[in-house]
C-alpha cells in the first residue's frame, strides 16, 4: 500500500468507473467522486446507485446491472445489494486494485471472519427510548 509521507491513507483516485443498465439501456455513466467531493463513500458503483435513483425515481434497481473495470469492495456490494442489483461484471480484482495502490483486501479479510482485530459494534440497551420513539413515529408519517 502506498502512504502518504506523513502516515495518511492514499488519496483515493484511479481508474474507477461504473456504469448502470437496465433491459440494455444505460442508465447512467460514471466515475468516482471520492477526491473531488472529498467524500470516501463516492465509489463509482455508489455514485452510479445515487444518480440512477434519482433518474428512475426509485429506491429499487432491481433489474439493474452494474459493470465496472473492478470487482467492487465490499462497501460497493452492500449497496448494490440494498437497491436490489443482483449482477456486477469487472474485469480487475481486489488483487490487481491492492497493487496499483488501491486496497480493500483488510474489509474482505475483516467480513469474512480471517481478521480477527477489533471493530466494536456495541448494542446499547439502556436509555435507548428515544430511538424506539423514532420508529413508531416514522410508521405514523408513513401510515
Amino acid at each position: 500500500m502506498r502512504r502518504h509521507p506523513r502516515g495518511h491513507a492514499p488519496r483515493y483516485r484511479g481508474p474507477f468507473g461504473a456504469t448502470l443498465v437496465r433491459d440494455g439501456e444505460v442508465i447512467c455513466a460514471v466515475g468516482n467522486t471520492v477526491v473531488k467531493d472529498t467524500d470516501p463513500t463516492g465509489h463509482a458503483e455508489v455514485v452510479a446507485i445515487r444518480v440512477g435513483c434519482r433518474i428512475l425515481k426509485t429506491l429499487d434497481l432491481s433489474g439493474c446491472v452494474t459493470y465496472a473495470p473492478c470487482e467492487p469492495c465490499p462497501m460497493c456490494v452492500g449497496a448494490m445489494m440494498l437497491v436490489g442489483i443482483r449482477t456486477c461484471y469487472s474485469a480487475s480484482t481486489d488483487d490487481d486494485a491492492a497493487e496499483h495502490g488501491f486496497p480493500v483486501t483488510h474489509l474482505r479479510a475483516h467480513l469474512d471472519g480471517s481478521d480477527t482485530s477489533p471493530f466494536d459494534m456495541i448494542h446499547v440497551t439502556e436509555g435507548r427510548s428515544d430511538c424506539d420513539e423514532i420508529w413508531t413515529e416514522f410508521e405514523k408519517l408513513n401510515a
